[in-house]
């Protein structure tokens, strides 16, 4: 017995302590914020558009006399529910729809993100408790997702201009600092790949868990109609003339499909719960709620919105290195550009401080040719060339310079891509070389340090005061005076 009591404490407590470190490790070890940073995104944009179609008529939604009776709103709202909107005037809810709108626009930029995503939250919620005629699902999905941002407080440290600003000021700093060996070190401190913290696995997590429960739930609640055992649930839907746009009824002919169709869908929504946690079976399941919910804004367009609400909620279970490898290419496979650049330019390291901050990982070794053999780069530079124009040497060898080398940069940085897209086109390429080029000629240089200039010279011997008397007319008397002691 005694025997037997103490093996039950042993288990008891090595399952306890195992459920304390599983806690610890799921919700507290520190994760990638990638994943949270295209949340973000995905949060600002979805929540601009619905706040700017609302404004398309403003008042019928938000206004005192609008569709939903401001009194008769305020007095339904369950207890301790609130929304701004019911204390704002008729006159004044123009500019506080404008103000919305730029805290939509400052969370997709990732600027000021811990208190935009909190005003985001507060702005999505007050107006489904306002405008209840005008929410669905993709409100709820929204600020859900909204409320995690906020809460977590890790949104911005990744794909954000908080992020990129911070980099850039580090970049700037280190650049103006002149090294031993005489180089310019123009990269931040602060890495291109993101550190991974706490406060952005917490956020992914309660997002994961988020989406489990409502699959889940999702699931088990069309258990209960007889039209998913049957297979023809996805027929009623696409049917329905209410909700759906195209002609479906071809597909009659084709029962089959449709009962692979709706079944196939059940199944997605009851296995999600449990094989999304699975690293062998999570990229089906994202795989398929992506073409679930693309499926159903096919069907029904108006559920669009929430459709890319679900797909952008889905992205807290990928792989942040995965995704900054869609941009960056593998570990393996960076740098892929060499940039050299004049270190003694001040606008030069201005630039490669902007390249710097923006490189997402380690695409970009900025390399100051005034400390190193260029022909040690590449047997086909000349150190005269790359004073002339910044050059670039990708992996394969290629070497490109001036206006094309910028180009070149800007193809491989995420934030630089849409620009470099723009002056790839033809008039504004040619029109950017010979801005280029004219920049690059009168480009101002820090001052040659010699020796004569910057050097320690030794102070010369004091002069005697007979060579003072002679050269010097202020010591005239002083000299008399040594005369007469002598």
């Amino acid at each position: 017995m005694r025997r037997l009591l103490i093996d039950a404490s042993e288990y008891l407590a090595g399952l306890a302590s195992g459920f304390a470190q599983g806690w610890s490790r799921f919700f507290f070890r520190p994760a990638d914020p990638t994943p949270l940073g295209l949340i973000r995104i995905a949060v600002g944009l979805l929540g601009f558009w619905s706040l700017f179609i609302l404004g398309l008529d403003l008042h019928a939604y938000l206004g005192s006399q609008g569709w939903a009776d401001a009194e008769g709103a305020y007095q339904s709202l369950p207890a301790y529910a609130w929304s701004f909107w019911f204390f704002v005037p008729d006159s004044m809810l123009r500019a506080f729809w404008l103000g919305g709108l730029g805290v939509f626009a400052l969370l997709t930029l990732g600027l000021f993100s811990r208190t935009t995503a909190v005003l985001a939250w507060i702005i999505i919620v007050s107006t489904v408790r306002r405008a209840p005629v005008a929410v669905f699902g993709f409100d709820q999905i929204l600020s859900t997702l909204a409320l995690y941002l906020a809460a977590s407080g890790a949104s911005g440290q990744a794909v954000s201009l908080d992020r990129f600003l911070k980099r850039y000021r580090e970049a700037r700093e280190r650049a103006a600092v002149v090294r031993p060996q005489g180089a310019r070190v123009v990269s931040p401190i602060e890495p291109g790949k993101p550190r991974p913290t706490v406060s952005a696995n917490l956020g992914l997590r309660l997002i994961q868990l988020h989406l489990a429960f409502i699959y889940g739930t999702a699931g088990l609640a069309k258990l209960q109609g007889p039209s998913w055992w049957t297979g023809m649930a996805l027929w009623g839907t696409m049917t329905a003339g209410e909700f759906v746009s195209r002609d479906f009824t071809g597909l009659a002919a084709w029962p089959m499909v449709l009962n692979a169709m709706t079944h196939g869908s059940l199944a997605l929504e009851l296995a999600y719960p449990v094989l999304i946690w699975l690293r062998a079976t999570r990229p089906l399941m994202i795989a398929g709620a992506v073409l679930l919910h693309l499926g159903i804004a096919v069907v029904s367009p108006g559920l669009g919105e929430f459709g890319l609400a679900m797909i952008a909620a889905n992205l807290a279970f990928v792989s942040g290195t995965w995704i900054r490898s869609l941009a960056t290419g593998r570990e393996d496979e960076q740098p892929a550009l060499r940039v050299l650049f004049d270190g003694a330019c001040p606008k030069c390291r201005a630039t490669m401080a902007l390249v710097a901050a923006a490189d997402p990982d380690r695409v970009v070794e900025p390399i100051d040719l005034s400390a190193v053999d260029v022909t040690a780069i590449h047997p086909s530079l000349r150190r005269e060339d790359c004073m002339k124009a910044m050059h670039v040497v990708s992996r394969s060898g290629k070497v490109t310079s001036g206006f094309d080398a910028v180009l070149r940069i800007g193809s491989w940085l995420p934030l630089a891509r849409p620009l470099a897209v723009v002056g790839g086109l033809p008039g504004v390429a040619t029109m950017g070389r010979t801005v280029y080029n004219r920049i690059a000629s009168s480009r101002s240089r820090d001052a040659v340090c010699t020796d004569d200039a910057c050097g320690l010279h030794p102070m010369a011997p004091p002069a005697s005061p007979s060579s003072q008397g002679r050269t010097s007319p202020s010591t005239d008397g002083l000299g008399r005076v040594h005369s007469q002691q002598r």
